[in-house]
C-alpha cells in the first residue's frame, strides 16, 4: 500500500492457479513499485468448460506434525437464455500444523487458516460481454514469535521456543471485493474496468524486548540473546524455567493492531491497429485509488510464574501507537507495443500523482478528539521505459530495455523518494525442448530507501525510512533449463534448471544513518 510500503498481504499459494513475473520496463503497467518488476497471481477462475457442464477439484495432504491440507473447488457455466451464460465457483482452503518447533511448556507453535472464494459471472454466449463479482476471505492464526536462541540453546536445540514467547500469536482476516467488466468494442478495441476493495486486520501479539537489570528501560531481546552471560536476569526471564519466578512485569508484550483498507477503481483500453507493415498493440488506463493504516496498539506487561507467563498490568487500548496514515492516488499509463518483422518495441509512460497524509493522535487518546500533528505530503512522478526484443532467428532472441524505477515513500516519512534508472540487456535461446539465457543488469540509484520491518531489524521504530543515498547495483543472471520425461507419451515428465546470478551491489556516499544494517558507510 502507499500508506505502508512496510507491510504486505500474501495469497496462499494453493490456490494459485498462474503466476506472471513482469520484469524491468514491464512492471510499468502495474505499478507504483517498478524498481524490479511485479509478480501477478491469478486465482482460480470459473472453469471455462461447455455450458451446462460442471467442473471440480478437490485435493487433500497430510503431513507430520498434524499438518492437513484440504482444498476443492466445484463451478461452470450454465445457459440462462436470450444469448446469455451464467457461472459460479465456490472454493474452499483449510490449512493446519501444530508446528515443528517446541515450547518448553507446550503447545501449538503452528497455525490455521482458511480461505474461502466465491464467484459469480455472466457474459454474452460470443464472449463480447462479460461481468463478474469475486469476494474472498482469509482468517489466520499463526502462534509464531520473533523471539529467537542463544547461540549455544540454538547448537543443542534449534526447533526449542522459550517459555517467553508462549502467548505471541497472529490473527489475520481479510476480504476482498472486486467486480469485473470486460467488453469488446470493436474487433481489435476492448475495455476492462476493475472496481476492488480489500479489507485487513492483523493483530500480532508478541514479545519485542524485556526489562533491563537497573529495571529503567528495556533491553532489545537481539541484545539479550547475543550475551546471555552479560544479561542473566533477562535471560531468566525469557526462558521460563521450571519452579523460576520472574520479575513482575518484566516481559513486554505488544499487540501490534492494525487495520488496512485499499479501494480503487482502474479501467484498461486496448486498441490494435497498423501503420503500414507495422503492428500496434496501444493499452491506455487510469486508476483512482485509495488505501489507508490505522495502528492503534498498547503495550501488556507480563512475568514468569513456574513457566507460565502471568499478566501484571494490561495497557491502554492506543497507548503504545496511535496514528492513521492514508494515501489517495491517480495513475495513468500508456504503453504500444510495436512490432515490425522480427522487431518488438514497447515503450510505455506512467504518472502517478500521490497525496500522502499522517494523523498521530495522544497515546491512550482511544476516542481521537483532537490530533497532535498530521503530516502532509504530495509526490507527481513520470515512470518512463523502454523495452526491445529482437528475432535473429526461430531459436534466438536478443532482449534489452531501460526504465525508471519508483518507490512511494510511507506518510510521514521525510526521506526523498526512492528512484533509479534500471538497464539490462541479454540474449535468449530456446531449440528442442532446452532454454538458455544469459542477461546483464545495471541498475542506478539516485537515492535507496530503507524501510524498517520487524523482520529485517534495525534497531528501529517499524516502519521508518532511511536515506541510503546513491547506489550501484549490476550483475548477470544466467539460466539453463529443459524437461526431461514424456507424460504426453503417457509418462511422468519434471523441469530442470540450473540458475546463476552474480550481483555487485555498492554505496556511491559516504554517510552515517540510524537504521542498523547501515550504521556508518563509506562509498
Amino acid at each position: 500500500p502507499y500508506a505502508a510500503p512496510a507491510i504486505y498481504y500474501f495469497p496462499r499459494m494453493a490456490r494459485i492457479a498462474a503466476i506472471e513475473v513482469a520484469k524491468g520496463p514491464a512492471a510499468i503497467k502495474y505499478g507504483p513499485a517498478t524498481v524490479g518488476g511485479a509478480i501477478n497471481f491469478f486465482a482460480t477462475p470459473i472453469p471455462d468448460v461447455e455450458a451446462g457442464s460442471l467442473a471440480a477439484s478437490l485435493t487433500a495432504l497430510a503431513g507430520n506434525h498434524d499438518t492437513y491440507r484440504l482444498h476443492g473447488w466445484a463451478g461452470g457455466w450454465a445457459p440462462l437464455g436470450g444469448g446469455l451464460e451464467i457461472g459460479a465457483l465456490a472454493e474452499g482452503l483449510y490449512e493446519h500444523s501444530d508446528g515443528f518447533k517446541t515450547l518448553d511448556i507446550g503447545g501449538s507453535t503452528g497455525f490455521a487458516i482458511e480461505d474461502y472464494t466465491v464467484r459469480l459471472g455472466l457474459r454474452t454466449a460470443d464472449r463480447r460481454h462479460a461481468l463478474e463479482f469475486k469476494y474472498q476471505r482469509n482468517d489466520e492464526r499463526s502462534d509464531e514469535t520473533y523471539l529467537g536462541l542463544t547461540l549455544d540453546d540454538f547448537a543443542l536445540t534449534p526447533n526449542r521456543r522459550y517459555n517467553g514467547s508462549q502467548v505471541d500469536v497472529m490473527n489475520v482476516a481479510h476480504e476482498t471485493w472486486q467486480l469485473t467488466h470486460f467488453v469488446t468494442l470493436a474487433p481489435a478495441i476492448s475495455l476492462t474496468t476493475l472496481a476492488y476493495r480489500t479489507d485487513t486486520q492483523r493483530s500480532w501479539y508478541t514479545l519485542p524486548d524485556v526489562r533491563n537489570a537497573a529495571y529503567t528501560g528495556w533491553s532489545s531481546l537481539a541484545d539479550v540473546l547475543a550475551n546471555p552471560d552479560d544479561n542473566p536476569l533477562q535471560i531468566a526471564d525469557i526462558i521460563g524455567a521450571p519452579g523460576f519466578t520472574g520479575r513482575p512485569g518484566a516481559l513486554r508484550v505488544r499487540d501490534n493492531n492494525r487495520v488496512y483498507q485499499s479501494t480503487g477503481l482502474q479501467s484498461v483500453a486496448s486498441l490494435g491497429f497498423s501503420t503500414g507493415a507495422v503492428g500496434h498493440t496501444l493499452e491506455l488506463s487510469a486508476r483512482y485509488h485509495e488505501d489507508s493504516e490505522d495502528r492503534f496498539q498498547q503495550d501488556d506487561r507480563y512475568q514468569i510464574v513456574d513457566q507460565r507467563m502471568v499478566l501484571t498490568s494490561a495497557g491502554a487500548p492506543g497507548s503504545q501507537d496511535n496514528r492513521v496514515g492514508d494515501a489517495r492516488a491517480w495513475a495513468f499509463f500508456v504503453r504500444d507495443t510495436i512490432e515490425a518483422g522480427a522487431l518488438t518495441l514497447v515503450p510505455g509512460l506512467r504518472y502517478e500523482a500521490i497525496d500522502l497524509r499522517q494523523t498521530r493522535w495522544a497515546l491512550g487518546d482511544a476516542a481521537r478528539t483532537t490530533p497532535t500533528a498530521v503530516a502532509e505530503r504530495d509526490l507527481d512522478v513520470w515512470i518512463p521505459g523502454i523495452s526491445a526484443a529482437y528475432a535473429v532467428s526461430q531459436d534466438v532472441r536478443l532482449i534489452a530495455g531501460a526504465h525508471r524505477g519508483f518507490a512511494s515513500p510511507a506518510p510521514g516519512s521525510n526521506v526523498a523518494i526512492e528512484t533509479s534508472w534500471n538497464y539490462e540487456a541479454g540474449v535468449k535461446l530456446g531449440r528442442e525442448g532446452w532454454r538458455i539465457e544469459a542477461i546483464g543488469f545495471f541498475n542506478d540509484y539516485g537515492n535507496l530507501v530503507g524501510t524498517c520491518t520487524a523482520s529485517t531489524g534495525g534497531n528501529c521504530t517499524i516502519g521508518d525510512q532511511f536515506d541510503g543515498g546513491e547506489v550501484e547495483v549490476k550483475g548477470i543472471e544466467l539460466l539453463a533449463g529443459t524437461t526431461w520425461g514424456d507424460r504426453a507419451g503417457g509418462g511422468f515428465s519434471f523441469p530442470v534448471s540450473l540458475v546463476y546470478t552474480y550481483t555487485d551491489a555498492r554505496f556511491r556516499t559516504d554517510f552515517v544513518s540510524g537504521y542498523e544494517p547501515w550504521g556508518t558507510v563509506s562509498a
